[in-house]
C-alpha cells in the first residue's frame, strides 16, 4: 500500500500540470482544457483493455513497461508543449501518454476485491485505498505549484514521468504483484466477450461513476480559474489541499464505520453535498471564503469515492474484479477529461463560477441516478444476477 503512493501523485498532479502548462504557453483555458481531456481519455480507453489483460494474464507482465513508456511520453508532452507545437501535435503527445499509464490503482483494488479479508476489513482498506488517493490529489497539486513558483509547470509534469517510473519499480519489488492472486479461469468460468458489462447492475453503478466523475472534473478546473481571476495563481494548490484534506479525513472516518444503510443512498447524500458545496463555492469572492467552501465541499468526496468502490465490488464477480475496476477508471477519467474540457468553455465564456453551477447542476443529476442502482451492503456478496 505504502509503495502504491508515488506512482499514482501523477493522478493528482497531471491534470493540472497540464491545463497550467499549456495555458501558460497557449493562454488559453479552452486549449488548455481539451489537452487535459485529450491526456484522461487516453487512460479512459486503455484501461479496460489492461484490466482484462490482467484479469486473464495477471499485472507482472504490463505493470512496469507502462511505467517506462508513461515516463518516456510526458518528457515527450513537455517538449511539444514548450516548442509550441500546433494544437493536433499536443493532442496527439497527451492522448499517447495517457494510452500508456500503468494499472497501479485497479490492480490494488482487485487485489482487496479477491483476497480472503472479512467484509469489514475489504470496507476498510478501501476506505484506506480511498485515503491514498486523496492524498495523491492533495499532494499532487502542492507538487505542482512548487513547479509554478520554481518557474514552470513544465517542471511538475518532468516530476510527474519520475515518480511514474521510480513509484512504479518500487511497487513491482513489494509483492502486491505476487499477492494479486491466482487468475481464475476453468469450465465454472465463462467469460462473456462483453466482461462485466453484461450486468445491468455494473452498468448502472459505471454510469453512476461517469456522471460523478463529470461534476469533479467541472468542480476541480474551477481552481486554477478562480486562482487566476483572483491575482494569485500560485496559490492554486492550497484550493486543492483545502478540499482533499477534509475529503482524506472524512474518508478515514467513514471507513472505519460500517454503515447498514444501503450504499447507494450512502452515494446519494455524497452528491448532494458536493453539489450544494460548489454552490457555495460559486458565491465565494475572496481567497479564505473560497478555502472555506472549498474544504466544506470536500467533506463529500472521499466517502462518496469509498462508497462507489464498495458497490461496484459487490455488483462484480470475482473473476471480472479488474476489468470492473478498470471501467471504473475508464469512466472516471473520461469524466474528468470532459467535465476539464467543458469547464475550460464555460470558464471562457461566462467566467470561474459557471463551471461551479454545473457541477451542482450535474451532481444533483447523479444523486438522482443513485436510486437506479441496485440497493447493496457491504455485508452483500456479489452475484452474477
Amino acid at each position: 500500500m505504502a509503495t502504491s503512493i508515488l506512482p499514482r501523485l501523477p493522478v493528482g498532479m497531471n491534470a493540472l500540470g497540464l491545463t497550467l502548462l499549456v495555458q501558460s504557453q497557449t493562454h488559453s483555458f479552452a486549449r488548455a482544457g481539451v489537452v487535459s481531456a485529450a491526456y484522461m481519455v487516453a487512460l479512459a480507453v486503455q484501461a479496460p483493455i489492461v484490466g482484462r489483460f490482467v484479469d486473464q494474464n495477471g499485472p507482472s507482465r504490463v505493470v512496469m513497461p507502462l511505467a517506462v513508456l508513461h515516463a518516456l511520453a510526458l518528457l515527450l508532452l513537455v517538449w511539444a508543449v514548450t516548442s509550441l507545437a500546433p494544437l493536433p501535435i499536443l493532442l496527439a503527445a497527451a492522448f499517447g501518454a495517457g494510452i500508456v499509464f500503468p494499472p497501479v490503482s485497479t490492480t490494488i483494488r482487485a487485489m482487496y476485491r479477491k483476497s480472503g479479508m472479512s467484509e469489514a476489513q475489504k470496507q476498510t482498506a478501501f476506505a484506506t485505498e480511498s485515503i491514498i488517493m486523496e492524498c495523491a490529489f492533495v499532494l499532487g497539486p502542492l507538487i505542482v505549484s512548487l513547479a509554478v513558483l520554481a518557474g514552470s509547470p513544465a517542471f511538475a509534469v518532468v516530476a510527474s514521468a519520475v515518480l511514474v517510473w521510480f513509484g512504479t519499480w518500487q511497487f513491482s519489488r513489494s509483492g502486491a504483484l505476487a499477492r494479486w492472486g491466482e487468475v481464475e479461469s476453468g469450465p465454472e468460468v465463462v467469460r462473456h466477450w462483453l466482461g462485466p458489462l453484461k450486468i445491468s447492475a455494473v452498468r448502472r453503478a459505471l454510469f453512476l461513476s461517469l456522471l460523478m466523475a463529470i461534476g469533479i472534473g467541472l468542480n476541480e478546473i474551477a481552481f486554477p480559474a478562480f486562482a487566476n481571476a483572483s491575482g494569485f495563481p500560485a496559490r492554486v494548490g492550497w484550493y486543492y489541499a483545502a478540499a482533499s484534506i477534509p475529503s482524506a479525513i472524512a474518508g478515514f472516518i467513514y471507513g472505519s464505520r460500517h454503515i447498514q444503510w444501503p450504499l447507494n443512498r450512502q452515494i446519494l447524500l455524497g452528491g448532494l453535498w458536493i453539489a450544494s458545496g460548489s454552490t457555495l463555492m460559486a458565491f465565494c469572492t475572496n481567497s479564505w471564503t473560497f478555502l472555506a467552501a472549498s474544504a466544506v465541499m470536500g467533506l463529500g468526496f472521499g466517502p462518496m469515492i469509498t462508497a462507489l468502490s464498495l458497490q461496484l465490488g459487490k455488483l462484480s464477480p470475482s473473476h471480472y474484479s479488474t476489468e470492473a475496476f478498470t471501467w471504473s477508471t475508464t469512466l472516471f477519467m473520461m469524466g474528468l477529461g470532459f467535465g476539464f474540457w467543458l469547464g475550460g468553455g464555460l470558464i471562457e465564456r461566462w467566467g470561474w463560477a459557471s463551471t461551479l453551477y454545473a457541477c451542482s447542476a450535474l451532481m444533483t443529476a447523479a444523486a438522482l441516478w443513485c436510486l437506479a442502482v441496485p440497493e447493496v451492503t457491504h455485508h452483500h456478496e456479489s452475484t452474477n444476477a
